[in-house]
C-alpha cells in the first residue's frame, strides 16, 4: 500500500469518524443529560444541541445556534413552566388549650331600707333593691324633681312579717303609673302589694312622667 493510499485511507477514517462517530457520541452526551446524567465539571445551566431534521442526529452548539433550515434546536436543562399546585394536605392537630383566665369579679344590686313612713325615690335609687319591714309610702316624683333617665328600674321588697306591713306606691302630681287602681268614685289610689309578707315589684320608668309597676297578679291590690 502506497503512502497516498494510506493518506487517503486516514481522511476517508477520520472522515467516517466525523461522519457517524460525533453525532453518535453527542447523541450518548445527550441520552446521559436526558436520563438524569451529569457531569462532575459542568458549569452551563443550559446546553444547546441541533438535531437533524433528515435523519435526527444530534450534534452539540457551543454557540447555542442552530440551522434553522436543517436543524431543530433543543435546549437541554431549560426550566419548564410550574405544574399545579399539589393537594392540600391534612390539617394539624389541634393545639393544647391555653391556662384559665382569672374569675372575674360579679356586680351585686345595691339595696336600701325604708325605714320612715314616707320616702320619695332619688336619682340614687336608680337600679336598687329598696324594702321596708313596715308600712311607708314610696312616692315617684316628676321628672322636673328628679330626672331619672328611660328605662331606669327600681325594685321594690315588702318583707313584713305581718298583714299591716304593707307598702304603698303613690306617684306625685302629673306622674303616671301604668295601670293604676281606682277606687269606687274613680279616683286613683295608692300602688300597694297585696296583704302578705315578702311580696316584690318592679318600678320602670317608660316616659318622662310615666312609669310601670309590675307586680304578679296575686299581688296586685290597691288601698281604698
Amino acid at each position: 500500500m502506497s503512502y497516498k493510499t494510506r493518506f487517503l485511507g486516514s481522511r476517508s477514517i477520520a472522515g467516517s469518524f466525523k461522519k457517524f462517530a460525533l453525532p453518535a457520541l453527542v447523541s450518548a452526551v445527550v441520552a446521559l443529560v436526558a436520563g438524569g446524567v451529569y457531569a462532575v465539571n459542568a458549569t452551563p445551566a443550559k446546553v444547546t444541541v441541533c438535531a437533524a431534521k433528515s435523519n435526527g442526529a444530534m450534534r452539540y452548539s457551543a454557540s447555542g445556534g442552530c440551522k434553522r433550515a436543517k436543524e431543530t434546536k433543543l435546549v437541554l436543562g431549560q426550566q419548564g413552566p410550574a405544574g399545579p399546585a399539589g393537594p392540600v394536605g391534612p390539617a394539624g392537630a389541634t393545639g393544647p388549650a391555653g391556662a384559665t383566665g382569672a374569675a372575674g369579679s360579679m356586680t351585686t344590686q345595691s339595696f336600701f331600707e325604708i325605714t320612715t313612713s314616707s320616702y320619695t325615690l332619688a336619682l340614687t335609687d336608680a337600679g336598687k333593691f329598696l324594702f321596708s319591714r313596715s308600712s311607708p309610702t314610696i312616692i315617684v316624683p316628676t321628672n322636673a324633681s328628679v330626672a331619672f333617665p328611660l328605662g331606669t328600674r327600681i325594685d321594690v321588697g315588702q318583707l313584713g312579717a305581718t298583714s299591716s306591713n304593707i307598702i304603698f306606691v303613690n306617684p306625685s302630681a302629673g306622674v303616671t303609673i301604668n295601670d293604676q287602681a281606682l277606687n269606687n268614685a274613680g279616683s286613683a289610689v295608692s300602688q300597694t302589694f297585696d296583704r302578705g309578707a315578702f311580696q316584690i315589684g318592679v318600678l320602670v320608668k317608660v316616659g318622662t312622667n310615666e312609669w310601670l309597676f309590675l307586680r304578679s297578679p296575686d299581688e296586685n291590690s290597691s288601698s281604698t
